[in-house]
C-alpha cells in the first residue's frame, strides 16, 4: 500500500473511530487495540476481535494495495 492509499485509510478509519489520523497512526503503532476500540459499539468491538484473530485475514490486510481493497477484504466481498 502506497503512502498517499495509507493515509486515505488512516482518515476514513479516523472519521468512522472519531479520532484523528495521527491519533489512530499513534495507537496502531503502539499496538494499542484497547485505544482503538473504545470508540466503537459493542457489535463493532467484538467485529474488530474477529477481524484481528482470523490471521489469514490479516495477512491480507497487511498486502493490501490499496484503502478500497482493504475495504473489499473487510466486507467479505470477492
Amino acid at each position: 500500500m502506497t503512502d498517499k492509499s495509507y493515509e486515505k485509510l488512516l482518515k476514513a478509519a479516523g472519521e468512522k473511530l472519531g479520532a484523528s489520523p495521527e491519533q489512530l497512526r499513534q495507537t496502531l503503532e503502539k499496538g494499542d487495540v484497547r485505544a482503538l476500540a473504545s470508540g466503537l459499539s459493542g457489535s463493532d468491538r467484538e467485529k474488530l476481535r474477529a477481524v484481528l484473530a482470523d490471521k489469514e485475514l490479516m495477512s491480507r490486510l497487511k498486502n493490501a494495495a490499496s484503502p478500497e481493497e482493504v475495504i473489499r477484504l473487510l466486507s467479505g466481498k470477492k
